[in-house]
């Protein structure tokens, strides 16, 4: 693996175009192989129709994104011109981001696995990023909202100066791809260490544990601190520079903005750079493998039962991921952004259920993120999946413990969150928290439930990497999404009763009898899904111990 051209029979690196071809043909090897395997066919249309959802949807965004751009371009200066710009850029930004850290499967290439072929790492590296663009559904739907907003633009005023306008937007997408990856790089080698994950958390908690205290009997002092903290938006530089480079285009200012312009692609050069240095060394090392706890000689945790032991094992299992960290520690300021963001922007006439929405629906969003664990509970056991058949255990007891200990890292994301998002935003109404509260422990006997069925029926090999893409199928990612939005459906029809009564009570008496009634079916599918565990051994094995390609 040193120098790829040594030796006088050793092959020359293909050239540039060559080499995109030759990934691009091995993309198409691999899906046909994926269709020649069982349930190959579902996998390709359930990710065919996660775009079927994610196309109408961003062309509805898209249009009231044309809208206001179009009305921005008309009135060209001002709050009423720039608003919907920076609204535009950072709140595209800001959910790219979290959204591919926390909740999205999207492509992606393994640099190690190319080290030994005579291919040139950086153009591996770049076809990985142009695939991880390409292969999200999530991305598909900004980069629709954003080609609204250059339709918006384009009706407004046309001229030449919408060539600048679709650099920037170009821009903007590859400098905030470049900025995931190299966000991915930066937390994999921070995380790698059991101490370093241990202190991250810890400084992120006891943060927001100084911001409560601080702000304890002054309710919005930190909201009002982060308005004029105007140099906090430079760490969403690609937002920032290109929000700079449209705010001077909108106002035919096109000499002004081409700092901004040039800014932002050398941003963006240099973001990339940075992510494909660090993604090298550490296919160099090797890296990207499940972090391993060293043995302490302690005890176990004080539980008891067969199912506290379980438990214990499934929540290692779970805290090791560097996946549930990276939750850890990116949710709580996400939170408090969206309360910084969003609380000061609401109507003064408002209700209090619009004011709680935030921390509603980070009660469900915590769910989200953590559904890699309830949505492919087995996807990391690789081999040592073969003990669950092995050991006297009944397979209800298993889904059980795997259940309770997805459910305590959704827990803990919520409570993270819900107290950063009260800690900027000011407290909120006891009702609002037990609704809160109910909301989240209510909804997740029906995820779970069905969540069972998924990881038996669909398993799949995953790699226990900060980098995503592929710990889920496209299959369960569609069933993933049919499942939240149906419970949801339900949980919100509580919703309607208490905002036209206007009685936030409702929210908390009927969200506690829905998930009274999901109990009640968890209870009954849990023997169905472990007589299923049972009959479906062997796929689940041959699945989970293959490759995680």
């Amino acid at each position: 693996m040193s120098a790829a051209g040594e030796g006088g029979g050793a092959l020359a690196p293909p050239g540039g175009l060559a080499t995109l071809r030759a990934l691009a043909e091995l993309r198409w090897l691999l899906l046909l192989r994926r269709l020649r395997r069982p349930g190959g066919v579902p996998e390709v249309v359930a990710r065919v129709a996660l775009y079927v959802i994610a196309i109408p949807a961003g062309l509805a965004f898209a249009a009231l994104a044309g809208v206001g751009s179009f009305q921005a371009v008309r009135i060209g200066r001002g709050l009423q011109a720039t608003v919907p710009v920076a609204a535009l850029f950072f709140g595209v930004w800001q959910t790219w981001t979290v959204v591919s850290l926390s909740i999205s499967e999207r492509d992606a290439l393994d640099l190690r696995r190319f080290l030994v072929y005579p291919i040139p790492p950086a153009q591996v590296f770049g076809h990985g990023l142009a695939a991880s663009l390409a292969g999200d559904p999530f991305a598909a739907f900004w980069c629709l909202l954003l080609a609204g907003a250059f339709g918006g633009a384009a009706v407004a005023r046309p001229g030449a100066w919408l060539l600048l306008f679709a650099l920037v937007l170009v821009a903007f997408v590859a400098t905030t791809v470049a900025l995931v990856a190299l966000l991915q790089e930066l937390l994999a080698r921070l995380l790698r260490g059991r101490r370093a994950r241990e202190l991250l958390v810890a400084a992120v908690y006891v943060g927001v544990a100084g911001i409560l205290a601080w702000t304890a009997g002054h309710p919005g002092a930190l909201l009002r601190l982060l308005r004029g903290a105007r140099a906090l938006r430079w760490l969403a530089y690609p937002a920032a520079l290109a929000e700079g480079a449209a705010v001077e285009l909108y106002a035919s200012r096109a000499l002004a903005a081409l700092p901004w312009i040039a800014a932002l692609v050398l941003a963006g050069v240099a973001t990339v750079w940075v992510a494909y240095r660090l993604a090298l060394a550490s296919a160099r090392e090797g890296g990207g493998g499940a972090p391993r706890a060293a043995a302490t000689g302690g005890g176990g945790w004080p539980l008891p039962g067969r199912l506290g032991a379980l438990f214990e094992k499934e929540a290692k299992y779970v805290l090791r991921h560097p996946v549930a960290t990276l939750l850890l520690l990116i949710l709580p300021p996400f939170a408090a952004l969206v309360a910084w963001k969003v609380l000061p922007r609401l109507p003064p006439g408002t209700g209090e259920i619009v004011h709680a929405l935030p921390v509603l629906g980070f009660a469900l969003y915590a769910h989200m993120a953590a559904q890699i664990f309830w949505l492919n509970a087995f996807g990391w056991e690789r081999g040592g999946g073969r003990v669950w058949f092995l050991v006297p255990v009944a397979p209800a007891e298993v889904l059980l413990a795997k259940n309770l200990a997805a459910y305590a890292l959704s827990a803990a994301l919520f409570a993270a969150a819900a107290t950063a998002a009260i800690a900027v935003g000011g407290p909120l109404p006891s009702w609002a928290l037990l609704a809160a509260v109910a909301l989240h422990a209510g909804i997740a006997p029906w995820l779970l439930a069905a969540g069972n069925f998924v990881s038996v029926l669909n398993p799949r090999a995953a790699a226990s990497t900060v980098q995503r893409g592929g710990s889920l199928s496209p299959l369960s990612s569609l069933a993933g999404m049919v499942i939240v939005s149906g419970a949801a459906g339900a949980f919100a029809i509580p919703v309607v009763f208490a905002v036209r009564r206007d009685a936030p009570w409702l929210l908390v008496l009927g969200w506690a009898a829905l998930g009274l009634a999901g109990a009640i079916v968890y209870r009954l599918a849990l023997p169905f899904a472990a007589r299923l565990l049972a009959r479906r051994r062997e796929p689940l094995l041959d699945a989970i111990a293959g490759d995680d390609d």
